[in-house]
């Protein structure tokens, strides 16, 4: 149980939300602090602030914002001291009884430069002197700031995650293990793929490109339509404008002369492999998962990629890279162009709209081209500045970007398997293309650190913009979603409701629990018959509630509801009553199944009512267990439904149990 001082502690937290964020603010700054930061133990308190986050007492975005101006605030003054005072900080306690804390930082910094700023507020024996150090040897402001902003904000969310995490119950991981399993198994051969088929593109086009080029500009020589392209991607004393446009027009009608004639041909998208990934897809979805691929997916919307690119635009005209510029421009027309020509020639509906019952445009991924572009050529500029044996690092980095944005959105079920990998083989051609022009007609060297530090850095805002503008609207919008099934009542009254699920089906197709009810009306009034009727809403599910359950003694009022899932999708509505005599409670649960009656479009819901009762674990643990062979009281549910039109079913097996069938 919470002791008086903690519950005082949060009613007070509570009460003033303007004093946490300045505490948080003002902690933050501390432990930047050149001094003071040495003694502070910033880590546990930010994992203590993560705590409370988790426990529902502190909003996340406030703390977060918060905490990173903070960390901004002391090392900019920290870095002031040093640039003020140089040599003198060391006449200072505690750097005079403890020089090494200097003399560690120096060592750091003169081996990373710029990057010590970046990484050293992660590297603990220099967390505290880094920025003062950087002053010391009169690193610019300009640069100081840009790593300063950056590392803060990645600090920030890198030491309140443990905290708000801190006491996740395995027990609710067990309920989606298995999908979680499969999915995180997908995304490492995933990510291990990329990293592979990477590293050996980049090795192997180094090692030949060079002889390649040689010998198609050889074979190109003199021939009447090869001829000129090649010259004019490959000669430096020829404008690449004529090559460019060319196969940019002979690239986007290839592709939509092969999908015409595969779809004459009675190949029609979405393909038989398209529809089966993305049923595989919807049987592996999770809530968490969701929230993590919707995450990952913003990553590569337009609210991201187009400040991102107007950024970059920018800083290339601004240090005037003429053709770099020109090149960035081509990179995004393209996939522009692409976008608009293929809506309008080759209309195929997403897997979304496929769901929604709506027509709209899919093939290729204007997503999968368009991030494609953008964090593909990006790498590409600046590769190009780097030690051959270096540029690997940079098309790894961008592929670690571009295959998690598409790979999310087959996830949600946004794009087909074939949109994707064509948006993906799209952007990798014109990626290519435009850097053998760009290597070929570069006019100045180009300055890969400050352009890397500004995307970077536009990257990060863009994306914490989003994020906290759109994600819980993007979340909602990407939930799984199916073929409405439309039913006339009388129908759906005689025997249609033997079409909807009568068993929760988790993955893998295993039935557990079954279905009890199918309730034809709205959710609020569902609820508010079954609140009348005495059914309570249980506990919140919170790390607070969720701590009870290692409180070998603690009531069974107390413990959270656990949530469950069918067919990936969370349960809607959750109630329970409790038998105080017995010692257990019932559990009901309602699920949205995509179903309707056409008189009112009034949606059926599917419920499943089960039984818990406490059970100790070695004295140290408490759990509510479900208890599948339960078999509720005729009357537990009756007095909800008075009034109105119900009848009782057998199930699909005569041993099963009966179904309630319920009409608003």
């Amino acid at each position: 149980m919470q002791s008086e001082f903690v519950n005082a502690m949060f009613e007070w937290i509570a009460a003033h939300p303007g004093w946490m964020s300045a505490a948080i603010f003002i902690t933050a700054l501390c432990e930047s602090l050149t001094i003071v930061g040495v003694i502070i133990p910033g880590a546990l308190i930010m994992f203590t602030l993560g705590a409370f986050i988790g426990l529902g007492h502190v909003d996340f975005w406030s703390a977060y914002w918060w905490s990173a101006l903070g960390a901004v605030a002391g090392d900019a003054i920290s870095f002031w001291i040093g640039r003020v005072f140089h040599q003198g900080v060391r006449r200072v306690w505690p750097f005079t009884r403890h020089p090494e804390l200097i003399g560690r930082s120096e060592d750091f910094f003169r081996k990373h430069g710029g990057k010590g700023v970046l990484f050293g507020r992660f590297f603990g024996p220099v967390r505290g002197t880094i920025p003062t150090v950087a002053g010391m040897m009169d690193m610019s402001w300009r640069d100081f700031m840009i790593a300063n902003v950056v590392s803060a904000i990645l600090w920030a969310p890198a030491y309140l995650v443990p905290g708000m995490a801190f006491g996740a119950s395995l027990e609710i991981a067990s309920r989606v293990a298995g999908r979680l399993v499969v999915l995180i198994l997908i995304i490492a051969v995933l990510l291990w793929l990329t990293t592979w088929l990477v590293t050996h593109a980049v090795r192997l086009f180094q090692a030949h490109a060079t002889d390649w080029l040689q010998r198609f500009s050889t074979w190109s020589h003199g021939r009447r339509l090869i001829g000129p392209i090649g010259a004019s991607l490959l000669d430096p004393e020829k404008g690449e404008l004529r090559g460019l446009a060319t196969l940019a027009v002979l690239l986007l009608g290839s592709v939509l002369l092969l999908s015409l004639s595969l779809s004459a041909a009675g190949h029609q998208l979405p393909s038989g492999l398209d529809q089966s990934l993305y049923h595989f897809f919807q049987e592996l979805r999770t809530p968490w998962a969701d929230a993590l691929m919707v995450f990952t997916a913003e990553l590569g919307d337009y609210q991201v990629t187009l400040p991102l690119s107007v950024v970059v635009f920018g800083w290339l005209v601004w240090r005037r890279n003429g053709s770099a510029a020109w090149h960035w421009l081509a990179a995004l027309g393209f996939g522009m162009v692409t976008n608009l020509l293929f809506r309008w020639l080759l209309p195929v509906s997403s897997p979304a709209e496929v769901a929604a019952g709506l027509q709209g445009y899919s093939f290729p991924s204007s997503h999968a081209t368009f991030s494609t572009l953008v964090f593909g050529f990006l790498a590409a500029l600046i590769a190009r500045e780097l030690p051959p044996p270096r540029r690997w690092i940079v098309y790894l980095a961008a592929a670690f970007l571009i295959v998690p944005i598409a790979f999310a959105r087959l996830y949600l079920g946004v794009h087909w398997l074939t949109d994707t990998l064509a948006g993906l083989c799209l952007g990798l051609i014109w990626v290519a293309v435009l850097a053998l022009a760009y290597n070929h007609h570069r006019q100045t060297v180009l300055a890969w650190r400050g352009l890397l530090a500004y995307s970077v850095l536009a990257l990060l805002v863009m994306d914490l913009l989003h994020v906290t503008l759109d994600y819980r609207a993007d979340l909602q919008r990407y939930q799984s979603r199916t073929l409405l099934q439309w039913q006339e009542q009388a129908h759906w009254w005689a025997e249609g409701w033997r079409e909807l699920p009568q068993r929760r089906r988790d993955f893998g197709g295993q039935r557990r629990q079954d279905f009890v009810l199918q309730w034809a009306g709205s959710r609020e009034e569902l609820e508010t018959r079954l609140l009348a009727a005495g059914w309570q809403l249980p506990p919140a599910l919170e790390l607070k509630s969720m701590l009870l359950w290692l409180s070998p003694q603690v009531a069974l009022h107390e413990l959270p509801v656990l949530p469950q899932t069918h067919a990936g999708r969370e349960d809607a509505l959750t109630l329970v009553r409790y038998d105080e005599d017995a010692h257990l409670r019932w559990v009901l649960r309602f699920w949205d199944v995509d179903a309707r009656l056409r008189e009112g479009e009034r949606p059926i819901w599917i419920g499943s009512l089960i039984r818990q009762k406490l059970e100790p674990r070695m004295h140290l643990f408490t759990f509510a267990i479900d208890d599948p062979l339960s078999r509720a009281p005729a009357d537990l549910l009756a007095p909800a439904w008075q009034g109105l039109q119900t009848r009782v079913v057998q199930g699909e097996t005569a041993a099963g149990p009966r179904i309630t069938l319920i009409v608003e």
